[in-house]
């Protein structure tokens, strides 16, 4: 009877220190970033609670293994926090080799605060991408916006020396010029939602779109930037595209315009109305330049091809 008692009392320390270790695995603390690991069979999935003048989240999705991987920031695009497809691609990501990060922006989904349309949110997210490494990433990263994201993604990698590229998907460009196609358009509820957001309209306030707008900035970003438009869209015009095009020239970078088709082949026939401001355009080149790349058929989504793409440049930008 009394070895039985010992060995149940042994047995009851053992799973004491089993389960204290597996909390320590799932939570714990690291330069003011509160980490937990969550239950993933394929890939190592990690929550993140860090701080800038609010609370804020962040996913990560990173391989199994020692690391370090190359580090990869993904920002969302509109005002709910990240989607399904977002983190589809972050768990795509992994699984490719990348640690990844997916920044609930302010505002949204997990993050508290209040969404400030390309405020403060891209030196929150900068500041989870100079903290990458800490959880297994390398310090030269990569940035991958989408619509609102884009803009969000562009305005972290402003003179970051780590950052090695941002791809810059379906977002405004000129934040003034967005309103005033929306209201030309009769999309009155979307115009109504931003100038809540941003506080003003742009007749009110124009500061408050110019600061937002990467126009205004862009030049700030060293990385070469991938910027792919929609020569469909109804909310963001190509026109807006090719001003930052000639925006980033003008501050002494080489932009190399490019029209494909949503397979992502050559695009053949000529470019007309605001599609018509890419000038001639050729395929693709050395993804260590700029690109300015048109889908003409296209509207504010994404297909397959694009996404090729973007692990292309994602692939160049990261390599060892």
């Amino acid at each position: 009877m009394r070895n039985g008692v010992q060995a149940l009392f042994f047995a009851l320390v053992s799973l004491n220190l089993v389960m204290g270790s597996l909390v320590l695995l799932q939570t714990r603390s690291s330069n003011n970033w509160k980490i937990q690991q969550l239950p993933d069979r394929s890939i190592v999935r990690l929550a993140v609670q860090f701080k800038s003048d609010v609370p804020l989240f962040a996913e990560i999705c990173k391989p199994k293994g020692r690391g370090p991987f190359p580090s990869l920031v993904l920002v969302h695009g509109g005002f709910v926090g990240p989607n399904e497809s977002t983190q589809a691609l972050c768990r795509t990501w992994a699984q490719a080799g990348y640690l990844v990060a997916l920044p609930h922006l302010r505002g949204q989904g997990r993050s508290q605060g209040q969404i400030e349309v390309c405020g403060k949110e891209g030196s929150d997210v900068r500041q989870l991408a100079d903290g990458l490494p800490q959880v297994g990433g390398t310090a030269q990263r990569a940035y991958v916006g989408i619509s609102l994201g884009a803009c969000v993604a562009l305005s972290a990698a402003r003179n970051d020396p780590q950052a090695k590229g941002v791809a810059f998907l379906l977002g405004a460009t000129d934040f003034a010029a967005m309103m005033e196609r929306l209201e030309r358009y009769g999309r009155t509820e979307a115009y109504n939602r931003w100038q809540e957001l941003i506080g003003a309209s742009p007749q009110a306030c124009p500061a408050c779109y110019r600061q937002r707008s990467p126009l205004t900035w862009a030049h700030e970003v060293t990385a070469p930037l991938l910027l792919i438009a929609a020569g469909n869209d109804p909310i963001v015009s190509p026109l807006q595209y090719c001003a930052l095009a000639k925006a980033r020239e003008t501050s002494g970078r080489s932009v190399r315009r490019v029209a494909l088709t949503r397979e992502g082949q050559l695009w053949t026939a000529p470019l007309i109305k605001e599609r018509a401001c890419l000038g001639r355009f050729a395929g693709l080149g050395q993804l260590t330049q700029d690109h300015l790349v048109l889908y003409p058929d296209l509207e504010h989504t994404t297909t397959p091809a694009i996404w090729q793409l973007v692990n292309q440049a994602l692939a160049h930008w990261l390599k060892p």
